[in-house]
């Protein structure tokens, strides 16, 4: 007897069996999307180079932030959430200037506000590069200027600077080097032994080569300085932020940075001049909307800042503020560290801010050399430095995320040995994993408050009880950072 179903009932069965199938094929899929990826880290015992520049993490802002605004100042004593943030942070440098200074529209700064500025310097224990107007500026009102802070504030002033990215109003060098002089001629007879950050130019690989050879000689140039936004234009990254995203998590940006520092940072080094960055962040006019200020800024700028240490630069000046020179104006910063509260009570801590501190936390004496290897097309990377006290730091960064995401399996190796003691970790990550979240970023399990305040802990590495004797896992889309204690 032949027994026949309905169609449905035999469809029904196919569905389930399907189904079954395909729940038995998930978790493989799963699992090989989120397998461990080996990586050998390798860690030279001591750095050729010289130590970290104290100074070397700065903030760089226009010099609109120093005029008061309804009868209050940025940069104030009484704002104790500004200086917690600033010390938090680790922000050794407070470069002042960018397009306000060159513009027009906006007011010099005088005496009252270099007053404040200053004040504000001592109490976070920064530095200052003050710039002075070149476009259309007099070179009298920069001699007074400088007169005045040579006087007041020379405990806590950095170096002078003139203009901002002359290059994009001053075609050529010599053009350049007409109007600068005066400027520098006449703040030198006002303060004999005066220094100088120069040129500040944006990607100009002549103006600064061609600064150092016509004023370095002289012995009252400190730094040699440029301009790099390495992704680009904000408006273009914000047609497709996700790939813009992805491109902030590239190693192939290792490229940009080691064709721009051939070009200008090892040619001056070759001469004993130093480089700083002076003004950078990920893209010009202000960033990119849902890129710069998202999560994967964070893994960027962390990265980007251990790289230029590598390099033994003398430091970077990300540029921050409530307002920044884009679109022809000034308007809000998508790359902005941290931004105030609506209600101006304390801060709201952006991811970048994150980077900031994370680097802090690690860049701490003599960077090493560091040999990684893994797959060519698995975006991680890692940093490594040796403190005056013989304690190590290294810092993992697993860029991969979200189709591509896989937990590092790293093993940490000492190239000449290492002894017993003891590691513990520290780490950075978003609560989800999601590089485009604009929240719940965290580092040691601790945000940092609107107060700007962290109380981010280490944790004890488990059965690590040598130097070159480590295995750390590090999830996707995360950071670790590793310190590592001898026996004593």
């Amino acid at each position: 007897m032949t027994t026949e179903f309905p169609n449905s009932i035999i469809s029904m069965k196919f569905i389930c069996s399907l189904f079954f199938a395909l729940t038995l094929l998930i978790p493989s899929a799963i699992g090989a999307q989120n397998q461990a990826q080996p990586v050998t880290v390798t860690v030279a015992g001591n750095g050729a180079g010289p130590n970290l520049n104290p100074y070397f993490l700065g903030l760089s802002y226009e010099s609109s932030m120093l005029l008061p605004k309804n009868d209050k100042y940025y940069f104030d004593t009484d704002d104790r959430a500004l200086i917690n943030t600033f010390r938090t942070l680790g922000i050794r440098n407070l470069r002042v200037g960018a397009n306000a200074v060159d513009d027009p529209r906006v007011p010099v700064p005088g005496v009252r506000e270099i007053d404040v500025l200053f004040d504000f310097a001592r109490a976070t224990g920064v530095k200052v590069i003050y710039s002075f107007r070149l476009k259309n500026g007099e070179p009298a009102v920069s001699a007074r200027l400088a007169n005045y802070i040579a006087a007041h504030d020379a405990d806590v002033l950095d170096s002078f600077s003139i203009g901002n990215e002359p290059s994009f109003y001053l075609k050529t060098f010599p053009e350049f080097y007409a109007q600068w002089k005066p400027h520098y001629d006449a703040i030198l007879q006002a303060v004999p032994n005066a220094m100088f950050d120069g040129p500040s130019v944006a990607d100009s690989r002549d103006y600064a080569l061609d600064f150092a050879s016509a004023f370095f000689p002289g012995g009252h140039v400190a730094i040699v300085s440029d301009h790099y936004y390495f992704l680009g234009s904000g408006r273009a990254g914000e047609t497709d932020p996700a790939a813009t995203r992805a491109r902030f998590l590239e190693d192939s940006l290792h490229d940009r940075y080691a064709r721009d520092y051939a070009r200008v940072g090892a040619v001056l080094a070759a001469h004993g001049i130093p480089y700083r960055i002076d003004e950078m962040n990920s893209c010009y006019n202000g960033g990119a909307r849902d890129a710069s200020d998202t999560y994967a800024s964070t893994l960027w700028a962390l990265d980007c800042a251990h790289w230029w240490v590598a390099h033994h630069i003398a430091g970077i000046n990300f540029h921050t503020g409530e307002a920044v020179g884009r679109d022809g104006g000034f308007g809000a910063a998508n790359y902005a560290a941290f931004v105030h509260q609506p209600d101006g009570n304390g801060f709201i801590m952006r991811p970048q801010a994150y980077a900031l501190l994370a680097f802090t936390q690690a860049a701490r004496g003599r960077p090493l050399d560091v040999n990684r290897q893994t797959a060519p097309d698995f975006n991680f990377d890692a940093y490594a430095y040796r403190d005056g006290d013989g304690s190590y730091y290294v810092t993992l960064i697993n860029k991969s995320f979200g189709d591509h995401a896989k937990t590092a399996d790293v093993s940490i190796q000492w190239s000449s040995g290492g002894g017993r003691g003891k590691w513990q970790r520290m780490d950075l990550v978003q609560k989800d994993s999601d590089t485009a979240a604009k929240s719940g970023v965290m580092l040691g399990g601790a945000e940092i408050d609107s107060q700007g305040l962290w109380q981010g802990k280490w944790k004890k590495v488990k059965h690590a009880t040598s130097a070159g004797d480590v295995t750390v896992q590090v999830a996707a889309a995360s950071g670790a950072i590793l310190h590592f204690t001898p026996a004593k």
